[in-house]
């Protein structure tokens, strides 16, 4: 099987949708002799927040040289980028036979009754056999939605169980409630574990606090009172931690949330000692998040795509572009509740262009654009980053901010984009 086989093969699967549970995948990975249990993991679960901790502890990890794995999605830039060892992406000939094995299991499945994994769970038993064969030291897995039923929940002991922010999503399948959010999440956590999280609300913390007692796990959470910032701006942040200073690149309040439970992790799981995680932490990048990808105008591209990350959003454009005007290119998805981005963010919108995100959950352009209007925002449409782009800059005064935003599902363009041919 070669990688265009291999790609079609994901993209077939992935008409199956969503498929909560937990009975395919561990029939398919015993199938492949079950590499979950020959991988040191950690679990990592929540709302906002994944991707950054993770990215700050993988650098650290790594400054201590350990051979990383990391499972990731959705992606930015490319597809195998879900799949990566210290930073390199999966090759597409190591794919194509991974997917060759499975989709051997996944045949004899069905033909013995079994429904079909879907595609996430295919690629999760990839990302777990690439890391046994791989032998890495400490493999990353980020759930992909909720826990309790996620994919990735099939590994019986995790270094630690890691939790980012949890706040309202994906409530059709985790729940009406924060606290049944919480819940579900929680069930990564396993017997007689670490339980690592960000600072939560009161009413997480009780449920997350709740789970490790029923499984004798011990809990630990980053306290908001240990956390001294120093100084913040858009080229990032210098913070004490428990009296000892740090700065990272990575602008935002919430990066320091993010980083303090890193930190816990490397101290707590890894017995790391301080220097390797202060000069780790000092160069972490992760695409996408309040990321400036020019500077004449400032152009800052935001991953943002839910209500808390909106309001994340909105507080740090408030601090750190106060009485600026913010030209937006905004794309979104239809099955995200972006009439609350737009009621967020209006506040701070000069004028908006936006986009339709190349997917089939993409909102279109126009209805969008005819939200903004009614909201009283400025608001037209753009067929191409190129438009969109000529569009702000055309506008944009010198002190201006263009403000890329909505959904990481078209990021990548706008962050490989050459906004050079703009120049005057």
């Amino acid at each position: 099987m070669d990688y265009p086989s291999a790609i079609s093969y994901i993209e077939e699967k992935n008409k199956l949708g969503i498929t909560p549970g937990l009975d395919n995948i561990k029939e398919l990975l015993n199938r492949l002799g079950n590499p979950q249990d020959s991988c040191k993991c950690l679990h990592i679960g929540g709302t906002n927040g994944k991707g950054s901790i993770f990215a700050f502890l993988q650098d650290i990890l790594m400054e201590a040289g350990m051979k990383v794995g990391r499972y990731v999605s959705p992606t930015i830039m490319t597809y195998l980028e879900r799949f990566q060892i210290n930073k390199i992406d999966m090759l597409e000939e190591r794919f194509a036979s991974y997917i060759y094995k499975v989709e051997e299991s996944v045949s004899a499945m069905m033909e013995e009754g079994f429904s079909s994994p879907s595609a996430f769970e295919i690629e999760t038993a990839v990302a777990f056999m690439y890391f046994k064969d791989e032998d890495v030291d400490v493999a990353l897995i980020e759930c992909g939605m909720g826990g309790k039923l996620d994919a990735t929940n099939v590994m019986t002991r995790p270094l630690a169980s890691v939790f980012a922010s949890i706040s309202m999503d994906h409530m059709t399948f985790l729940g009406d409630t924060l606290e049944e959010i919480a819940e579900n999440k929680s069930h990564i956590i396993k017997e007689g574990s670490v339980c690592v999280a960000h600072p939560q609300s009161d009413r997480v913390s009780k449920v997350l606090k709740n789970r490790c007692e029923q499984v004798g796990a011990s809990y630990i959470e980053v306290d908001e009172a240990d956390v001294d910032v120093v100084s913040e701006a858009v080229t990032g942040s210098v913070f004490k931690y428990k009296n000892k200073e740090y700065s990272i690149s990575l602008p935002g309040t919430f990066q320091i949330g993010n980083v303090c439970t890193a930190i816990e992790i490397a101290h707590k799981v890894f017995q790391l000692e301080d220097d390797i995680i202060a000069r780790a932490i000092r160069s972490t990048n992760w695409l996408g998040r309040f990321t400036v990808v020019n500077h004449e105008p400032l152009t800052v591209i935001d991953g943002a795509h839910n209500e808390k990350a909106w309001s994340v959003l909105n507080s740090s454009i408030n601090k750190y572009f106060t009485n600026r005007q913010i030209i937006y290119i905004i794309g979104v998805l239809k099955d995200k509740e972006y009439d609350k981005m737009v009621d967020i963010l209006k506040d701070t919108m000069s004028y908006a262009i936006a986009i339709t995100p190349n997917t089939p959950r993409g909102l279109d352009k126009d209805i969008l654009s005819d939200l903004l209007l009614v909201n009283g925002v400025p608001a037209t449409t753009a067929e191409s980053a190129k438009e969109a782009v000529s569009m702000a800059y055309g506008m944009a005064e010198p002190d201006d901010v263009v403000m890329i935003c909505g959904s990481l599902s078209f990021l990548a363009e706008y962050i490989n984009y050459d906004y050079s041919k703009h120049k005057e």
